[in-house]
């Protein structure tokens, strides 16, 4: 049998095998193991060093990829906690005082707390032009500013809404939310009372530089300011910021003046007797006075009412005369119903073709000469007098131009009235700007020289009101001052509509003695602007308003009828015949000057001036 082992078969012999011994044989082979291993090792080491550094810069990128994360969600929590902790510190602050700053899921800032959302839920702001003009309850402008111009400082109008259903549609979050850049919205007036069923509209002006601040109580409601000064209440003295704020009457100044202090004992007792005489004569003044008044009212029932005593008579002669010259000289004679106050004036009135009516007994005390200066005796008398015939014509159901003697007009206003399609004809009483802005005129700042009234309920019980309180006439030297605060009263209380008229059209003055008006006097004297009239009030006494009224171009009265001279010229004509405006009238103006810092119809630079540093006007 033969057997093969390595390419050498069974059959070799013994001898042959000893020559080449075993581990011989295999020593090739361990040779090449040894080699593999060598080269495995090795290549497993340097592959080993390859995958570590690639691991490592690997495991550096994630680990800078994970920094910078962490480091985003590091701020963003940090901005978290402190906007958490910025609401919870405002949230404290606010709860301290019974309030909530945020809403219900407390992630927008309310603009007012819920303590005083029953009349400040929400804000916006309204134009004021436009809110007038929208919700126009008569009050004026600065009598320097046109319908159109801007009020520094007080351009816009605060709304405030006592629900969340009164907001305005379009910016509801606005008006409650302060987030965002936190402007209050704005818009028209009609946009932001859409949703109004009610609206208190509240005036606001600050005097001789107080430092004011306002105070809105959610309360049993006023329809009156209460105010609080630092100043003694009983007046006398100065404002003291040392002094606790106190109650105080709404004619109290700064300066410790008290313009509506009650009337005395003494006024009281003057006005009972003028009332008592008022009473006992009136059957019978109604009597002679209702056939005067049905025959001026004609078909628009409207009576125009002056009051005048001789010492003013020129004035009124002024007035027919430049109504003549203007072409409505036959209006003015069958609408006028004078109130003559003594028996010259009386004969004038009726010489001039005018309809007069005069009572002894009513006006037995009533002096002949003019005033000396505003808020003399004969001024005020002569306001009562005022007074009682506005009472006597609207009473009998008449509406009534009432007008002081020192206007005249460029234009007949009485068309302007009666226009039904007029926006102002819905208001009840209509006055001229008098341009003051004291506290004793607010709000409305009424002229009584020159204002129309439209006969209803809502008159005729303001003027019995003002009627019974002569008192307050007589110690205020004035019923302007009376009238103002039974205006305000009567607006609040009935109803009444007032509205103070423009300066543009109705001008007095204001525009003619201040320096700010010159371009716009200016404007006038050249004829660029014709306004309805100008009236000569603002002024001290009567002989500068003659002047005045010269140099403007709108005197019309001959010398011989000045200073009460109309009286001895209507007697002479009486006894001889022929009429006193033929007699008394120019047709053409008799223009003079007398002061260059005035305004007039021609250039005065010869004449001297009257006005502390006054400029002329023309130059």
């Amino acid at each position: 049998m033969v057997a093969i082992r390595n390419g050498i078969g069974s059959n070799t012999s013994n001898k042959s095998r000893k020559a080449h011994p075993s581990w011989l044989v295999r020593l090739p082979l361990a040779i090449s193991f040894f080699l593999v291993a060598t080269f495995s090792f090795y290549g497993g080491v340097w592959v080993g060093m390859q995958t570590g550094l690639n691991s490592e810069s690997n495991s550096q990128h994630l680990r800078a990829a994970d920094s910078k994360e962490r480091r985003d969600s590091d701020e963003k929590e940090f901005n978290s906690r402190v906007e958490a902790e910025v609401k919870r510190r405002m949230a404290e602050k606010n709860n301290a005082s019974g309030g909530d700053s945020t809403n219900k899921s407390g992630d927008k800032l309310r603009r007012f707390p819920n303590t005083i959302s029953k009349f400040a839920t929400g804000v916006s702001l309204v134009s004021k032009n436009d809110f007038l003009a929208t919700f126009d309850y008569g009050i004026p402008k600065p009598p320097s500013k046109r319908e159109h111009e801007s009020d520094p400082g007080k351009d816009d109008v605060l709304m405030l809404y006592g629900s969340f259903s009164s907001l305005p549609n379009s910016a509801k979050d606005g008006a409650i939310y302060a987030d965002g850049d936190g402007v209050i919205p704005h818009m028209s007036a009609e946009e932001a009372t859409t949703n109004c069923g009610g609206l208190n509209v509240i005036y606001t002006d600050t005097h001789d530089g107080l430092d004011q601040c306002i105070a809105i109580v959610g309360n049993y409601e006023s329809y009156h300011i209460q105010r609080w000064m630092r100043i003694k209440p009983g007046g006398g003295s100065k404002m003291n910021t040392e002094l606790p704020l106190a109650p105080v009457g709404r004619g109290l100044q700064t300066n410790g003046q008290d313009k509506f202090s009650a009337p005395t004992d003494k006024s009281a007792l003057q006005n009972q007797a003028m009332i008592k005489t008022y009473l006992d004569r009136l059957d019978d003044t109604l009597a002679k006075l209702k056939p005067l008044a049905e025959s001026c009212a004609g078909d628009d029932n409207t009576v125009i009412v002056l009051v005048c005593n001789t010492g003013q008579s020129d004035l009124l002669i002024n007035q027919i005369c430049a109504a003549d010259a203007r072409g409505f000289g036959d209006v003015v004679r069958q609408k006028t119903l004078v109130f003559a106050t003594d028996e010259g004036m009386l004969e004038i009135a009726l010489g001039l073709g005018l309809k007069a009516f005069y009572d002894d007994k009513i006006f037995e005390k009533m002096p002949e000469e003019e005033a000396g200066r505003y808020g003399d005796h004969t001024f005020t008398q002569m306001m009562y007098a005022k007074v009682v015939t506005v009472q006597l014509v609207n009473r009998m159901g008449y509406d009534v131009l009432f007008q002081d003697v020192d206007l005249v007009w460029y234009r007949n206003p009485l068309p302007f009235f009666h226009d039904k399609s007029n926006p102002l004809y819905d208001f009840d009483m209509l006055f001229q700007d008098d341009g003051a802005r004291s506290l004793r005129y607010a709000p409305y700042s009424a002229n009584t020289g020159f204002y129309y009234v439209r006969n209803n309920d809502k008159t005729k019980f303001l003027f019995r009101s003002l009627l019974y309180l002569g008192d307050m006439v007589l110690s205020m030297t004035s019923h302007q001052q009376a009238l103002a605060a039974l205006l305000d009263e009567h607006s609040s209380l009935t109803g009444l509509r007032v509205k103070t008229l423009g300066g543009y059209d109705f001008p007095g003055g204001y525009h003619y003695h201040r320096k700010k008006e010159k371009d716009f006097m200016k404007d006038i004297a050249t004829g660029k602007h014709v306004p309805y009239l100008l009236h000569m009030s603002w002024t001290t006494n009567k002989a500068n308003k003659l002047l005045f009224l010269k140099q403007m171009g709108l005197w019309y009265v001959n010398q011989k009828c000045e200073h009460g001279g109309g009286v001895a010229v209507a007697k002479e004509l009486t006894t001889n015949g022929g009429e006193l405006g033929s007699s008394c009238c120019s047709s053409e103006p008799l223009v003079s000057c007398h002061y260059k810092d005035k305004p007039s119809a021609i250039p005065c630079h010869d004449s001297p001036t009257i006005d502390k540093n006054g400029k002329d006007f023309w130059s």
